[in-house]
Protein backbone atom coordinates (compact mmCIF):
# COMPACT_ATOMS: atom_id res chain seq x y z
CA UNK A 1 0.00 0.00 0.00
CA UNK A 2 1.31 3.30 -0.58
CA UNK A 3 0.50 6.26 1.87
CA UNK A 4 2.71 8.54 0.12
CA UNK A 5 -0.49 10.65 -0.87
CA UNK A 6 -2.37 10.11 2.25
CA UNK A 7 0.90 11.61 4.57
CA UNK A 8 1.52 14.25 2.30
CA UNK A 9 -1.30 16.00 2.36
CA UNK A 10 -1.85 15.71 6.08
CA UNK A 11 1.11 17.35 7.16
CA UNK A 12 0.82 19.81 4.35
CA UNK A 13 -2.92 20.63 6.06
CA UNK A 14 -4.79 19.49 2.79
CA UNK A 15 -6.76 17.20 4.89
CA UNK A 16 -10.01 17.06 2.27
CA UNK A 17 -7.57 15.37 -0.11
CA UNK A 18 -5.73 13.27 2.39
CA UNK A 19 -9.39 11.85 3.39
CA UNK A 20 -10.20 11.23 -0.14
CA UNK A 21 -6.88 9.47 -0.49
CA UNK A 22 -7.53 7.44 2.63
CA UNK A 23 -11.04 6.83 1.61
CA UNK A 24 -9.61 5.64 -1.60
CA UNK A 25 -8.50 1.97 -0.40
CA UNK A 26 -9.69 2.09 2.92
CA UNK A 27 -10.01 -0.48 5.58
CA UNK A 28 -10.39 -0.55 8.91
CA UNK A 29 -7.72 -3.39 10.18
CA UNK A 30 -5.25 -0.89 8.26
CA UNK A 31 -4.14 1.54 10.90
CA UNK A 32 -1.96 4.18 8.61
CA UNK A 33 -5.43 4.75 7.21
CA UNK A 34 -7.61 4.24 9.64
CA UNK A 35 -4.97 6.81 11.75
CA UNK A 36 -5.29 9.12 9.09
CA UNK A 37 -8.80 9.44 7.78
CA UNK A 38 -9.79 9.98 11.76
CA UNK A 39 -7.40 12.76 12.20
CA UNK A 40 -8.27 14.36 8.47
CA UNK A 41 -12.14 14.24 9.70
CA UNK A 42 -11.27 15.59 13.31
CA UNK A 43 -9.44 19.05 11.24
CA UNK A 44 -12.74 18.70 8.82
CA UNK A 45 -15.07 19.01 12.30
CA UNK A 46 -16.48 15.87 10.55
CA UNK A 47 -15.61 12.97 12.73
CA UNK A 48 -17.39 9.33 12.19
CA UNK A 49 -17.27 7.59 15.32
CA UNK A 50 -17.11 3.62 15.15
CA UNK A 51 -15.82 3.78 11.85
CA UNK A 52 -13.24 0.63 12.85
CA UNK A 53 -13.10 -1.44 15.72
CA UNK A 54 -9.32 -1.66 15.49
CA UNK A 55 -7.44 -0.24 18.97
CA UNK A 56 -6.92 2.66 16.85
CA UNK A 57 -10.06 3.13 15.62
CA UNK A 58 -11.25 3.06 19.54
CA UNK A 59 -8.45 5.09 20.48
CA UNK A 60 -9.63 7.78 18.07
CA UNK A 61 -13.66 7.70 19.27
CA UNK A 62 -11.92 8.39 22.87
CA UNK A 63 -9.39 11.13 21.30
CA UNK A 64 -12.76 13.12 19.46
CA UNK A 65 -14.93 12.37 22.95
CA UNK A 66 -11.70 14.23 24.62
CA UNK A 67 -11.98 16.91 22.45
CA UNK A 68 -15.33 17.97 23.48
CA UNK A 69 -14.88 16.99 27.29
CA UNK A 70 -11.52 18.03 28.04
CA UNK A 71 -11.71 15.35 29.95
CA UNK A 72 -8.25 12.90 29.53
CA UNK A 73 -9.24 9.68 32.10
CA UNK A 74 -10.98 7.55 29.12
CA UNK A 75 -8.16 8.07 27.07
CA UNK A 76 -5.54 7.22 29.45
CA UNK A 77 -7.58 4.27 30.63
CA UNK A 78 -7.60 2.90 26.69
CA UNK A 79 -4.08 3.03 26.03
CA UNK A 80 -1.58 1.27 27.42
CA UNK A 81 1.52 2.98 27.23
CA UNK A 82 3.90 -0.43 26.97
CA UNK A 83 1.46 -1.88 24.87
CA UNK A 84 -0.38 0.50 23.01
CA UNK A 85 1.20 1.31 19.14
CA UNK A 86 2.74 4.44 18.09
CA UNK A 87 -0.81 5.38 16.53
CA UNK A 88 -2.33 5.11 20.21
CA UNK A 89 0.35 6.69 21.83
CA UNK A 90 -0.13 9.96 19.74
CA UNK A 91 -3.42 10.70 20.52
CA UNK A 92 -3.24 10.10 23.97
CA UNK A 93 0.45 12.47 24.22
CA UNK A 94 -1.76 15.15 21.81
CA UNK A 95 -4.68 14.64 24.40
CA UNK A 96 -2.00 15.20 27.11
CA UNK A 97 -0.74 18.10 25.76
CA UNK A 98 -4.33 20.03 24.95
CA UNK A 99 -4.94 19.28 28.96
CA UNK A 100 -1.87 20.94 29.82
CA UNK A 101 -0.54 17.64 31.23
CA UNK A 102 3.27 18.77 28.88
CA UNK A 103 5.27 16.29 31.30
CA UNK A 104 3.15 13.45 31.11
CA UNK A 105 2.94 13.89 27.10
CA UNK A 106 6.83 14.16 27.39
CA UNK A 107 6.49 10.79 29.16
CA UNK A 108 4.55 8.79 27.21
CA UNK A 109 6.16 9.75 23.81
CA UNK A 110 9.96 8.93 25.49
CA UNK A 111 8.49 5.32 27.08
CA UNK A 112 6.97 4.41 23.63
CA UNK A 113 9.77 5.19 21.53
CA UNK A 114 11.92 3.22 24.15
CA UNK A 115 9.60 0.64 23.89
CA UNK A 116 9.95 0.32 20.18
CA UNK A 117 11.24 -4.12 19.92
CA UNK A 118 10.05 -5.23 16.02
CA UNK A 119 10.79 -4.36 12.72
CA UNK A 120 7.36 -3.43 12.18
CA UNK A 121 7.65 -0.11 14.80
CA UNK A 122 10.85 1.11 13.24
CA UNK A 123 9.08 1.20 9.64
CA UNK A 124 4.84 1.64 10.70
CA UNK A 125 2.71 1.41 13.40
CA UNK A 126 2.90 5.30 14.40
CA UNK A 127 6.35 5.70 15.91
CA UNK A 128 7.73 8.35 12.95
CA UNK A 129 4.86 10.26 14.12
CA UNK A 130 5.30 9.89 17.74
CA UNK A 131 8.58 11.08 16.93
CA UNK A 132 7.34 13.93 15.33
CA UNK A 133 5.19 15.08 18.56
CA UNK A 134 8.00 14.57 20.79
CA UNK A 135 10.23 16.91 19.18
CA UNK A 136 7.06 19.60 18.96
CA UNK A 137 6.69 18.40 23.22
CA UNK A 138 10.17 19.70 23.60
CA UNK A 139 10.20 22.64 21.79
CA UNK A 140 6.78 23.66 23.51
CA UNK A 141 8.62 22.76 27.15
CA UNK A 142 11.33 25.06 26.02
CA UNK A 143 13.75 22.56 26.40
CA UNK A 144 15.92 23.10 22.33
CA UNK A 145 18.35 20.53 23.55
CA UNK A 146 15.88 17.36 24.21
CA UNK A 147 13.85 17.98 21.57
CA UNK A 148 17.48 18.18 19.41
CA UNK A 149 18.55 14.70 20.47
CA UNK A 150 14.97 13.59 19.65
CA UNK A 151 15.48 14.55 16.06
CA UNK A 152 18.70 13.30 16.07
CA UNK A 153 17.66 9.95 17.73
CA UNK A 154 14.87 9.87 14.47
CA UNK A 155 16.94 7.82 12.36
CA UNK A 156 18.65 5.47 15.56
CA UNK A 157 15.25 4.52 16.31
CA UNK A 158 13.46 4.26 12.80
CA UNK A 159 14.02 2.69 9.60
CA UNK A 160 12.36 5.73 7.23
CA UNK A 161 11.11 5.30 3.83
CA UNK A 162 10.06 8.16 1.33
CA UNK A 163 6.51 8.11 3.47
CA UNK A 164 7.92 9.33 6.25
CA UNK A 165 10.26 11.52 5.03
CA UNK A 166 8.12 15.05 5.19
CA UNK A 167 7.35 13.96 8.61
CA UNK A 168 10.84 13.85 9.48
CA UNK A 169 11.52 17.17 7.75
CA UNK A 170 8.80 19.02 9.49
CA UNK A 171 10.02 17.81 12.96
CA UNK A 172 13.41 19.40 11.52
CA UNK A 173 11.87 22.76 10.43
CA UNK A 174 10.31 22.72 13.53
CA UNK A 175 13.52 22.49 15.61
CA UNK A 176 14.91 25.15 12.93
CA UNK A 177 12.60 27.64 13.29
CA UNK A 178 13.13 27.36 17.26
CA UNK A 179 16.47 27.39 17.56
CA UNK A 180 16.51 30.61 14.62
CA UNK A 181 18.85 28.29 12.21
CA UNK A 182 18.89 28.66 8.23
CA UNK A 183 16.20 31.17 8.66
CA UNK A 184 16.87 32.97 5.29
CA UNK A 185 18.13 29.90 3.90
CA UNK A 186 17.44 25.88 3.83
CA UNK A 187 14.54 26.08 6.47
CA UNK A 188 13.05 28.64 4.42
CA UNK A 189 13.68 27.55 1.19
CA UNK A 190 12.27 24.22 2.48
CA UNK A 191 8.69 26.19 3.62
CA UNK A 192 8.69 28.35 0.72
CA UNK A 193 8.80 24.85 -1.72
CA UNK A 194 5.99 23.78 0.31
CA UNK A 195 3.68 26.80 -0.21
CA UNK A 196 4.15 26.49 -3.83
CA UNK A 197 3.96 22.82 -4.06
CA UNK A 198 0.79 23.03 -1.70
CA UNK A 199 -0.87 25.99 -2.42
CA UNK A 200 -2.99 26.66 0.73
CA UNK A 201 -3.65 27.81 4.37
CA UNK A 202 -1.20 25.26 5.84
CA UNK A 203 1.75 25.72 4.13
CA UNK A 204 1.18 30.01 3.55
CA UNK A 205 1.16 30.32 7.23
CA UNK A 206 4.35 28.33 7.68
CA UNK A 207 5.91 30.59 5.44
CA UNK A 208 4.35 34.03 6.52
CA UNK A 209 5.63 32.94 10.12
CA UNK A 210 9.51 32.92 8.82
CA UNK A 211 8.76 35.79 7.00
CA UNK A 212 7.60 37.84 10.50
CA UNK A 213 10.61 35.65 11.86
CA UNK A 214 13.07 37.51 9.79
CA UNK A 215 11.48 41.18 9.82
CA UNK A 216 10.29 41.23 6.56
CA UNK A 217 7.11 42.95 7.25
CA UNK A 218 6.50 43.71 3.20
CA UNK A 219 6.78 40.15 2.18
CA UNK A 220 4.83 39.05 5.30
CA UNK A 221 1.96 41.23 4.14
CA UNK A 222 2.42 40.25 0.40
CA UNK A 223 1.21 36.96 1.98
CA UNK A 224 -2.29 37.78 3.97
CA UNK A 225 -2.75 39.74 0.71
CA UNK A 226 -2.57 36.08 -1.14
CA UNK A 227 -5.00 34.78 2.56
CA UNK A 228 -7.57 37.19 1.57
CA UNK A 229 -7.80 36.44 -2.13
CA UNK A 230 -10.66 34.29 -3.28
CA UNK A 231 -8.65 31.33 -3.92
CA UNK A 232 -8.16 31.09 0.11
CA UNK A 233 -11.11 33.07 1.92
CA UNK A 234 -13.25 30.88 -0.77
CA UNK A 235 -12.48 27.71 -2.59
CA UNK A 236 -10.80 26.80 1.09
CA UNK A 237 -13.55 27.78 3.46
CA UNK A 238 -13.36 24.98 4.80
CA UNK A 239 -9.06 25.43 5.82
CA UNK A 240 -9.93 29.14 6.14
CA UNK A 241 -11.85 28.54 9.23
CA UNK A 242 -9.34 25.73 10.89
CA UNK A 243 -6.54 27.76 10.43
CA UNK A 244 -8.33 31.32 11.51
CA UNK A 245 -6.78 31.47 14.75
CA UNK A 246 -3.50 30.71 13.74
CA UNK A 247 -4.07 33.32 11.06
CA UNK A 248 -4.89 36.07 13.60
CA UNK A 249 -2.02 35.37 15.59
CA UNK A 250 0.38 36.29 12.23
CA UNK A 251 -1.69 39.34 12.02
CA UNK A 252 -1.84 40.14 15.29
CA UNK A 253 2.50 39.73 15.15
CA UNK A 254 2.42 41.76 11.69
CA UNK A 255 -0.17 44.42 12.86
CA UNK A 256 2.43 45.39 15.62
CA UNK A 257 5.79 44.99 13.58
CA UNK A 258 3.22 47.47 11.35
CA UNK A 259 2.60 50.19 14.41
CA UNK A 260 -0.92 49.50 13.17
CA UNK A 261 -3.80 50.12 15.88
CA UNK A 262 -5.64 47.15 15.07
CA UNK A 263 -3.83 45.12 17.69
CA UNK A 264 -6.35 45.06 20.16
CA UNK A 265 -9.53 44.28 17.85
CA UNK A 266 -7.46 41.46 16.18
CA UNK A 267 -6.81 40.39 19.82
CA UNK A 268 -10.09 40.42 21.06
CA UNK A 269 -11.50 38.80 18.10
CA UNK A 270 -9.05 35.81 18.61
CA UNK A 271 -9.91 35.81 22.31
CA UNK A 272 -13.50 34.96 21.61
CA UNK A 273 -12.43 32.68 18.85
CA UNK A 274 -9.70 30.76 20.41
CA UNK A 275 -9.82 31.42 23.75
CA UNK A 276 -7.31 28.28 25.05
CA UNK A 277 -5.26 29.59 21.98
CA UNK A 278 -1.59 29.77 23.01
CA UNK A 279 -1.03 33.56 22.02
CA UNK A 280 -3.99 34.55 24.06
CA UNK A 281 -2.46 32.72 26.87
CA UNK A 282 0.93 33.81 27.02
CA UNK A 283 -1.25 37.34 26.35
CA UNK A 284 -2.97 37.26 29.67
CA UNK A 285 0.48 35.79 31.09
CA UNK A 286 2.80 38.65 30.25
CA UNK A 287 0.13 41.71 31.18
CA UNK A 288 -0.78 39.77 34.67
CA UNK A 289 2.83 40.04 34.68
CA UNK A 290 3.27 43.16 34.01
CA UNK A 291 0.18 44.43 36.56
CA UNK A 292 2.21 42.70 39.27
CA UNK A 293 5.40 44.76 38.59
CA UNK A 294 3.31 48.17 38.22
CA UNK A 295 1.35 47.12 41.98
CA UNK A 296 5.19 46.59 43.52
CA UNK A 297 6.53 50.05 42.40
CA UNK A 298 2.71 51.73 43.51
CA UNK A 299 3.11 49.86 46.73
Amino acid sequence: MDYFGVIQNYYTGGYAACLAEAEKSFNDEDNVLVYYKGMAQIALKKYTPGSSASAVGKALDAYAAFLKSKDVAPLKALVAVGSASGFELCLLAAAQIIAGELSDALDTCVKGLDGIDSEADRSSNGYIELSLLAVQGYLLSGDITAASNMFFSIEQRLTLNNESEIIQNLAEAYLKYAKNQDTAGLNFYYFEELAQTYPNWRTQLGLLNLHLQQGNVAEAQGIVDVLESEYYQVEQTDSAEIFKPNYLASQITLAIMQGLNTVDSLKKELAVLDPEHPFVKNDKEINARFDELVAKFKA
